[in-house]
């Protein structure tokens, strides 16, 4: 008896000494710092990659390349188109996003104006809706800006009834000219000379579908879920966490942005329209822009996202990675202010919520007094850096509407009071506003990396347990 007692007290000590070091039970409870590296890197490198949507490709006849040149075309297309904007949006993700909402107002406008997509006369209109399938969407206004169609000319023409082919057995390829821009892609629907594809079509195009965009929006769903649930019970965030939130907030705003635009599209629609009707007046306005802008102003604009006024694609062969689409006229929704303006505004709004997430870990234990106070500098100054842009954008608006007002005191004011303010703040505050907000960058990104390299208090490794968040009946 007194054998079997010992022999059940030394099983049940041994299975006490498994359950401390049972394998299962240490994975729930803690965590690893490889794990939180390899979370935080991979949700930074998935939501950004997944979340660009790029404009089209130079169309080029793969057929006629030899097998060298069409692996020089392919990798020259995907550091172009593929791991340039990638590498931008990692660095820059604020400037992406003013881009996809250009892209996102102008379809906007496109599509809301009253016209349809393309603005077309009424008698098209009624065209259209009599066509279900080929009514246009915002789909549509995206697959246009990012330069969908694209024309070309025959190499010959083609004798009636009879369809010209080469050794594929398709049509010719035909020699590409140029992108089609907004105004003439609608001229040519409005002329019944161009029908726009169905829906489906475009969808066919794009590398993308419902699984893929929900799949990404799940994996940064769950990291913010966890980082949530680490504040709610009170555990501590890793500083590299805490950028790693902000990527994937910032990245989810330009995936909803874009929801409605083609994604990976690598060859555009070929459009054999013959000679295009001349150029509308902001065509030939743009052009003049183009021709007149000399190369400061083409080094500049597109720092501030204005360089879509300056691009006229029927003088290229491609459209422009971070082409937009023309902005819409003055006389838009928003009359008293412009696209680029409103865009500008909007992502210094969300730029600034960027910088505000870095408050999440003001009071995290950190190692040393001076890697405290960087990441306290750093927070303010990204947070703080885009008011001066939010100011601008609303001050600018507001003094137009003054000088406008029929009464000769207030335009006094705001010529020779509220303008000069307003002018020597934009001089100031233009080149203090990136220079700050790059060091409040830099100096988050340093403490990041630093505190993992010294040790880290033992809570950061504690695991959310997610049973605490279930009411016990």
């Amino acid at each position: 008896m007194i054998l079997l007692l010992a022999f059940s007290s030394l099983v049940l000590r041994v299975v006490k000494a498994q359950e401390l070091v049972d394998p299962s039970t240490v994975a729930d409870k803690y965590r690893s710092l490889p794990n939180i590296i390899t979370g935080c890197v991979a949700t930074i490198l998935l939501c950004t990659w997944f979340s660009l949507h790029l404009n089209v490709p130079k169309p080029v006849n793969e057929a006629r390349l030899s097998k060298l040149r069409l692996y020089a075309h392919k990798l020259w297309t995907f550091l172009r188109n593929g791991f340039f904007p990638f590498v931008v949006l990692l660095v820059a993700p604020e400037w992406v996003l003013m881009w996809a909402l250009r892209q996102r107002l102008v379809v906007a406008y496109m599509v809301g104006n009253g016209k349809g997509v393309c603005g077309t006369s009424s008698k098209m209109r009624h065209i259209l809706i009599q066509l279900p399938f080929t009514v246009p969407t915002r789909r549509h206004g995206f697959f246009i800006v990012m330069g969908g169609f694209h024309k070309f000319s025959r190499l010959e023409i083609p004798k009636p009834g009879k369809l010209l082919e080469d050794n594929t057995g398709e049509e010719p390829y035909g020699q590409p000219d140029h992108p089609l821009d907004r105004f003439d892609v609608c001229q040519l629907v409005d002329d019944g000379r161009f029908q726009l594809p169905p829906e489906v079509e475009i969808d066919d195009r794009s590398k993308s579908d419902w699984i893929a965009k929900s799949y990404v929006l799940i994996q940064t769903g769950w990291f913010v879920a966890q980082c949530i649930a680490r504040k709610r019970q009170h555990l501590p965030l890793t500083e590299l966490e805490v950028v790693t939130l902000g990527y994937a907030l910032l990245n989810l705003f330009i995936y909803v942005i874009w929801w409605d635009k083609p994604q990976k599209v690598e060859r555009p629609i070929r459009v054999f329209c013959g000679e295009l009707p001349r150029r509308s007046e902001e065509q030939r306005e743009i052009k003049r822009s183009m021709e007149a802008a000399n190369w400061i102003g083409k080094l500049l604009t597109p720092v501030v996202g204005w360089q879509d006024q300056y691009t006229d694609l029927r003088s290229l062969k491609q459209t422009p990675t971070f082409y937009s689409g023309n902005p819409p006229p003055q006389n838009w929704p928003l009359k008293s202010l412009s696209l680029e303006v409103f865009a500008m505004m909007l992502t210094a709004i969300i730029g600034s919520g960027f910088g505000a997430i870095h408050f999440l870990a003001w009071s995290s234990p950190f190692q040393t007094q001076e890697m405290k106070n960087f990441w306290h500098l750093g927070s303010i100054l990204m947070t703080g850096a885009s008011f001066p842009m939010i100011i601008l954008c609303i001050v600018g608006p507001f003094l137009d509407f003054l000088l406008g007002v029929n009464n000769n005191f207030v335009k006094a004011i705001a010529k020779w009071i509220i303008k000069p303010i307003a002018l020597v703040f934009t001089l100031i505050s233009m080149p203090l506003v990136p220079i700050a907000y790059i060091a409040g960058r830099v100096l988050t990104l340093k403490v990041a990396i630093q505190t993992l390299l010294a040790p880290l208090p033992p809570e950061v490794f504690l695991s959310v347990q997610w049973t605490n968040f279930i009411p016990h009946l």
